[in-house]
């Protein structure tokens, strides 16, 4: 089991892979997934519910890329809340910029499992939850 040390810096290094985004950020993100991790994001929008493995969270990661022309970023630094030997609870606020819609910035808190110094687990809240479904509706 790692120590807490170990895994802020594992979700410092997470966070700081997606650089400027796009595709090839997305891509570096997606190497610090544990095989079979899943994901599960809370609220009523497109993206709310459980993904079951890595090339499930990908494909939802795309989609969001997508409908935001890759104008999708991290703004400021995340804040670590809480690091522990198991989990990481981190604050952070991304800016989403979908064609025809204003300009949204979300804050999310987003909690992470790890095990074999890999993220095996996250589950994520939109703090402004209402605003966020609302960008992205249900189809």
């Amino acid at each position: 089991m790692a120590t807490a040390s170990e895994n802020y810096k594992l979700v410092t290094d997470y966070y700081q892979s997606f650089g400027e985004g796009g595709p090839e950020g997305l891509a570096r993100m997606l190497s610090f997934f544990a095989e079979g991790k899943s994901n599960y994001t809370a609220g009523n929008s497109e993206f709310a519910g459980v993904q079951n493995s890595p090339a499930e969270s990908e494909k939802v990661l795309h989609r969001i890329l997508e409908l935001n022309e890759g104008n999708l970023e991290i703004v400021g630094t995340p804040i670590i809340l809480l690091a522990g030997d198991a989990m990481v609870a981190v604050l952070l606020k991304e800016r989403h910029k979908r064609a025809g819609h204003a300009e949204l910035i979300v804050p999310r808190l987003c909690v992470y499992e790890i095990a074999d110094g890999k993220l095996s687990r996250s589950f994520i809240w939109q703090l402004e939850a209402e605003a966020y479904d609302a960008y992205y509706p249900k189809a």
